[in-house]
């Protein structure tokens, strides 16, 4: 599954990781050669020192020479790792600290300026600065040349402490970047908690007060659970009026049926199917009853629908004196749809009602989900017929006159909801005893 957060997060992770090597890259290497362009200056201004004592002409044999002079002391001492050479085309002079080095000097024309790093006898780092001069009509050049070891030494000490440096604020932003992006995608969560309290009736929209790069896509979310709840309205309402509109004719249809000119064969036929059409017709009219003018996706409420429902149903069954006796639970609450709950509890307390002789009992309890339990006191179903209902690929509205169209839809709403529909004989009041088993659903809606 794609996880935006992931990877935002990947991203800038790489991109933090990407930044702190090239700030590390970029301070070593700066370091460096801001050393180097101090140290090849300290260089050139100790080669213009050099050439201040320089003799072209002062000895008797005419041979160049260095005057007295007073340059670091390093100059002097062997192996110190500061030198200087003086090449003319006919000598070379060097200082005392060179004389067991020895360096690729190129010869340069007055003006002329090279700087670049070798390495020593030993193959330690160097810098060597190279000039051209001119005096007394002589060319030679001038190298100075100083070991960077210690530098260098001092350098990579410095590229560790960076190296640290780097990472220890890679961590830091790091961890203010997952802040950051965790904070923004929370915003995020809210929608999903709507969507849990839609999902759970506690809401009939998502909340619109979100950020504004998904807000778009949370109204057109909302306009069209508007507009999926107005055309389920507009459909139920249509099957009420379809059925409504049916029931003058077929009555008419029905009474046609004892007229004395028809046969009794085609009033047998006409009459077994108007009484088939005045069943289905029942059946929706029932269902719409029952399904009520909630709004999609509100929480069916035990507490108040259940009378709700034996009320209406003594209404349908006035001519009969029914005892509807039923217990709830003190851990049951139905998170699931409004609608499929007010059909399925619905259809099943219609069926009791319908077949029981005057008693009907209900039972409502958490058993890893919930349990339903209605059974009467009617007649019942012979095992056979129970078979029949139970039995698996049986379609239930063709198993047993009266029953199959009430229980085909109970089936249909637990199929939904991946539960289980029992019937079996009652034990308590010799009926038919229905048992719906629901499994859990999440309840953290928010």
């Amino acid at each position: 599954m794609n996880s935006l957060e992931r990877s935002l997060q990947i991203g800038l992770v790489s991109s933090l990781i990407g930044l702190m090597f090239v700030f590390w890259w970029t301070a070593t290497l700066s370091s460096r050669l801001l050393t180097e362009s101090f140290v090849f200056k300290r260089l050139e201004a100790d080669a213009r020192s050099v050439v201040s004592i320089v003799e072209v002409s002062g000895a008797v044999d005419g041979s160049p020479k260095l005057a007295a002079f007073k340059l670091n002391p390093a100059y002097e001492q062997p192996a110190s790792g500061y030198y200087f050479v003086v090449r003319f085309d006919d000598a070379t002079l060097t200082s005392r600290s060179a004389w067991d080095q020895f360096f690729d000097i190129p010869t340069l024309q007055a003006g002329q300026q090279t700087k670049r790093v070798a390495l020593g006898v030993a193959g330690e780092p160097l810098l060597i600065w190279s000039g051209g001069y001119a005096r007394d009509g002589r060319d030679f050049t001038v190298a100075v040349v100083e070991d960077i070891g210690p530098i260098v030494t001092r350098l990579r000490v410095f590229q560790w402490f960076s190296a640290i440096i780097a990472v220890l604020l890679l961590v830091a932003l790091l961890g203010v970047q997952r802040w950051v992006v965790r904070g923004s995608v929370q915003k995020l969560d809210a929608i999903r908690r709507d969507m849990l309290k839609l999902e759970h009736g506690k809401a009939v929209s998502l909340s619109e007060d979100v950020p504004s790069e998904i807000a778009p896509l949370v109204k057109e979310f909302n306009r069209l659970l508007r507009r999926f709840d107005q055309r389920l309205r507009q459909s139920r309402n249509a099957v009420g009026n379809l059925a409504h509109s049916l029931k003058g004719p077929l009555n008419l249809l029905l009474r046609a049926t004892e007229s004395p000119q028809i046969g009794s064969s085609e009033k047998s036929t006409i009459a077994d199917n108007a009484e088939h059409i005045r069943r289905l017709i029942e059946s929706e009219l029932k269902r719409a009853r029952l399904a009520g003018r909630g709004t999609v996706g509100q929480l069916f409420n035990v507490d108040s629908e259940i009378p709700a429902l034996i009320g209406l149903l003594k209404q349908v069954y006035s001519e009969k004196d029914v005892d509807v006796r039923y217990n709830i639970g003190p851990e049951v609450e139905l998170v699931h749809d409004r609608q499929d709950m007010l059909e399925l509890i619905g259809n099943l307390l219609d069926n009791a009602v319908k077949w029981c002789n005057g008693v009907v009992m209900v039972n409502m309890r958490y058993a890893s989900g919930i349990l339903i339990e209605v059974e009467d006191d009617g007649p019942g179903c012979s095992p056979e017929e129970l078979a029949r209902l139970t039995g698996r690929g049986v379609r239930l509205d063709e198993s047993v006159a009266g029953h199959g169209l009430g229980l085909s839809i109970v089936k249909d709403i637990v199929d939904t909801y991946e539960g289980r529909l029992t019937l079996s004989a009652s034990a308590r009041l010799g009926g038919l005893k229905a048992t719906v088993h629901l499994p859990a659903k999440t309840q953290d809606a928010g």
